[in-house]
C-alpha cells in the first residue's frame, strides 16, 4: 500500500511543488502540507518531492505569517495551523514557522457577546447550543467563531514549537483552546465538528474529527475525558471503513501507546477496494499512519 500510495503522490504532485485535492486541481495548502509530511518521512528519493512541497508552503506564506486555503486567493485561513505544524516537523525555517505560530497567537475568535455569555450563566435552560460561550479556540476563516476541528490543527502545532515560542501568552492560549475543546465534547465521549448539542438534542461524535482532537490531547492522555473519548472512538471504527477516518485513528491510537496493527489491515484493504478515491487528503494520512507518523505530530 504505501509504495503505491507514494506513487499516487508522486504523480498527482503538481509543476508548483504543490499537491492538489485530485490531479489537475490547483495545489492547496491543506494536501500540499500533509502530503509533504508523509514523504519526508521516507527515503532521500522521496525527500525531494517533499523539498519542492516545502518551498510551495514557503512561497504561498503570507506577510503577516498565515497561510490561505489557495495560492491565489491570499486570504488567511485555518490551514495556517497546518503549514506551521509541517515546516516545525521536517525543515529548518524556524522564522517561517514562528511566524505562523505568532499569527495563530494573534487570532481573536468571534463570541457570542455579553447577552449571550448573560444567558449561559442565569438561564442555561434557553441555550441553543451547549457550549461555554467565552471560551476561545480557532475558526475556519479568521474572525468568525471558533470549531473544534480548526483548535485541534492549531493546537499541534503551537504545541510542536512551544519550546521555541516566548511569552505567557502561549501557555495561557493553550490552556483555554484545550477547555473550550473539553467543554464541546459529546455527551458520551468524542467529538462533532462544532458543538455538542443543540436545542437540547445531542449531537453525535465523528471518528475522523474525534482522532485528530484526541491527538492534539494526546499530552492529557490520562484525563478521564480522553479514556471516554477513545472509548467512543473504538465504537465509530466498527461503523466507518473510510481511509481519511482509518488514517487518522492510527495516528491518534498510536500515539496513545495502543496496538494499531489491525487498523492498518482494515486501512490495506480498504485500499485495496477504493484507492481512497485517488483523495490527496486520505492517501497522506493513509501513508503516515503506515510510517509511525504520529511521531511527527503528536504533541
Amino acid at each position: 500500500m504505501i509504495g503505491e500510495a507514494v506513487a499516487m503522490l508522486h504523480g498527482t504532485q503538481n509543476r508548483d511543488g504543490g499537491w492538489p485535492s485530485s490531479h489537475g486541481r490547483a495545489s492547496s495548502t491543506e494536501c500540499t502540507s500533509l502530503a509533504t509530511l508523509a514523504l519526508a518521512r521516507l527515503d532521500a528519493g522521496e525527500r525531494a518531492a517533499a523539498d519542492r512541497g516545502v518551498r510551495w508552503l514557503v512561497a504561498c506564506q503570507n506577510a503577516d505569517g498565515s497561510w490561505p486555503l489557495h495560492r491565489e486567493t491570499g486570504t488567511p485561513s485555518w490551514t495556517t495551523a497546518l503549514a506551521t505544524l509541517t515546516i516545525a516537523s521536517i525543515t529548518d525555517e524556524p522564522s517561517c514557522a514562528g511566524r505562523g505560530a505568532r499569527w495563530l497567537l494573534r487570532q481573536q475568535p468571534r463570541t457570542p457577546g455579553m447577552l449571550a455569555s448573560l444567558v449561559y450563566r442565569v438561564a442555561p435552560q434557553a441555550r441553543v447550543v451547549q457550549l461555554d460561550p467565552e471560551l476561545r479556540g480557532w475558526p475556519w476563516t479568521s474572525g468568525v467563531s471558533s470549531f473544534v476541528e480548526p483548535t485541534a490543527y492549531a493546537l499541534l502545532a503551537l504545541k510542536r514549537l512551544r519550546p521555541r515560542l516566548s511569552g505567557a501568552e502561549v501557555g495561557a492560549r493553550i490552556d483555554e483552546a484545550e477547555r473550550m475543546i473539553y467543554d464541546r465534547m459529546c455527551r458520551d465521549g468524542g467529538w462533532n465538528y462544532g458543538n455538542s448539542a443543540v436545542l437540547g438534542a445531542d449531537l453525535w461524535p465523528y471518528a475522523d474529527v474525534t482522532a485528530l482532537t484526541l491527538l492534539s490531547l494526546a499530552d492529557h492522555r490520562g484525563r478521564r475525558e480522553n479514556e471516554r473519548s477513545l472509548a467512543a472512538l473504538r465504537r465509530m471504527l466498527t461503523q466507518v471503513d473510510s481511509g481519511l477516518a482509518l488514517s487518522w485513528a492510527a495516528l491518534c491510537l498510536s500515539a496513545y501507546g495502543q496496538d494499531v496493527a489491525p487498523l492498518l489491515r482494515r486501512l490495506h484493504l480498504s485500499w485495496t477496494r477504493t484507492h481512497f478515491l485517488a483523495d490527496t487528503r486520505s492517501i497522506a494520512l493513509a501513508v503516515l499512519a503506515a510510517t509511525d507518523g504520529a511521531r511527527a505530530v503528536a504533541p
